[in-house]
């Protein structure tokens, strides 16, 4: 009678030792003018391969910008996008460029986004800008950070910011603070559409959530640019807005 084979005994894989585990004496740097370890009380994710992903809610990037700039974690209506903005312009994005920076705890990366100005709405910017936002890509190292808005050089955008360079992103409530101008190939009509490109038909649609790329992207093809604000209905709005911004109650 043949022997029988003993089944091999699976044991399971030891736990890496602690010294390997992010954030603690992590072989990586951190990538944030901010020191590790600090309480999450949100949901992150860490993915190192050859590229560095670092992804983590927009909320929480925030509200580790200095206090007097935290206004910008809620979605704000169409009276405080206006209000809380130091610098409103339309244009088009000319260059977007990505650059390591130093800090403390280790390189981060800043994304440099060049608008071409076509009008200025609020402030004196000159004939251009260059928006400073954290993320980027810079050789094999990535840094995304969840629900900042992405630029493409050829864009024409409508953003509303503030206290540009000093913050993790200047566009007032992140996505809230960037508009596409897009034109209906049909009637060579141009309108506004949201960050997800989902076409806005009311200023009153600002404050509301932005939906996922997936969702947006439906949406933008049930939605008809023709139902959408045009561009000077929507600059008439904000002109409008401006002349009664003493008027206007202000968030704390």
């Amino acid at each position: 009678m043949p022997r029988s084979t003993p089944s091999p005994v699976h044991r399971p894989l030891a736990p890496p030792p602690v010294s390997s585990r992010f954030p603690v004496s992590s072989p990586f740097p951190s990538p944030f003018p901010f020191p590790f370890p600090f309480p999450f009380p949100f949901p992150f994710t860490f993915t190192f391969t050859f590229t560095f992903t670092f992804t983590f809610p927009l909320l929480l990037a925030l509200l580790l910008a200095p206090a007097a700039h935290a206004t910008s974690v809620l979605a704000p209506t169409f009276a405080e996008l206006v209000a809380e903005s130091d610098t409103i312009v339309r244009g088009t994005v000319t260059a977007v460029r990505s650059e390591t920076f130093d800090s403390p705890q280790g390189p981060g990366i800043h994304t440099f986004v060049t608008l071409r100005v076509e009008r200025a709405l609020k402030g004196t910017p000159g004939d251009s800008v260059t928006l400073r936002l954290l993320g980027g890509t810079v050789g094999p190292r990535t840094l995304r950070v969840v629900g900042l808005p992405a630029f493409a050089v050829g864009q024409r955008q409508l953003v509303f910011f503030a206290h540009n360079g000093q913050t993790l992103c200047p566009l007032i409530g992140a996505g809230h603070g960037r508009y596409h101008v897009l034109t209906d190939p049909a009637t060579r009509r141009d309108h506004i559409a949201r960050d997800n490109t989902v076409p806005l038909a009311s200023t009153d649609e600002i404050p509301l959530p932005l939906a996922s790329p997936a969702v947006a992207a439906v949406t933008a093809r049930l939605k008809s640019p023709s139902a959408a604000l045009t561009l000077a209905a929507f600059e008439t709005q904000i002109a409008d807005t401006l002349r009664r911004a003493p008027l206007l109650p202000q968030r704390p």
